[in-house]
Parts: C-alpha cells; structure tokens; sequence
C-alpha cells in the first residue's frame, strides 16, 4: 500500500512539473554586429544596411542617416557561423552624389559582439 502511495504522490508531481519543464524556451545565440563603411575621399549619408545567414534569410536591418557605425542585435534559436552584410547609400563630394554600395561576408563563432567594414563603391 505505501509503494502504491508513493507511486500516486510521484504521478502527481510529474503531472505538475513536467509541463512547467518542457514549457521552457529553448537556447538563445544573441550575436551584437557593428556594422561600420567608408568610401574613399567622400562623405557618407543615408546608408541602409542589411544581415543575411548563408541561406539568404533576413537576419535583421538597420539604418545610418549621417553615415556612422550601425549596431544590429540578432536573437536566434540556433546558432550562426557566417553572415553576410550589405549595405547601400549615398555618397556626396561637393555638391555632387551619387549611390553607392558595399557587401562582406564574416564568419560567426560563439555569440557575442562582432565588427564589420564595408568598402563602398
């Protein structure tokens, strides 16, 4: 009678715990990109910038309206190894502009910061 008591009081412990486990969230990789760009004797404006995975999905976008450094946070349930960041833009000599654009790939490791330069031409 006590095992079958024991066995009852470890049913219903399991009843209340196991959906409280398995309703956790899985993993989370948060990877910080800084994303920064330059083209050669110009000033730079109006720069949107975009991260793509190694299959071409979105990972996440961001935008510089004067031309300085981007930072993109990315939360994902599974871990990266590479991206590929593009950018687009306008550069102004003078009074001249014209668009410009620039695109690197980086390998990932583990989550955390990583830094990026785009050369735009």
């Amino acid at each position: 009678m006590r095992s079958g008591l024991v066995a009852i009081a470890l049913a219903v412990g399991m009843a209340c715990v196991v959906p409280c486990v398995f309703a956790q969230p899985g993993t989370v990789f948060n990877y910080t990109i800084h994303v920064d760009f330059f083209a050669y004797s110009c000033s730079l404006s109006i720069t949107q910038i975009s991260l793509y995975d190694s299959p071409g999905n979105l990972l996440g976008d961001g935008s510089s309206p004067y031309g300085g450094e981007v930072e993109i946070l990315i939360t994902t349930s599974t871990p990266l190894t590479a991206l590929t960041a593009t950018a687009y833009g306008l550069a102004t000599w003078s009074s001249y502009s014209w668009p410009v654009n620039g695109s690197r790939s980086i390998s990932l490791g583990n989550t955390g910061d990583y830094w990026v330069t785009l050369a735009m031409n």
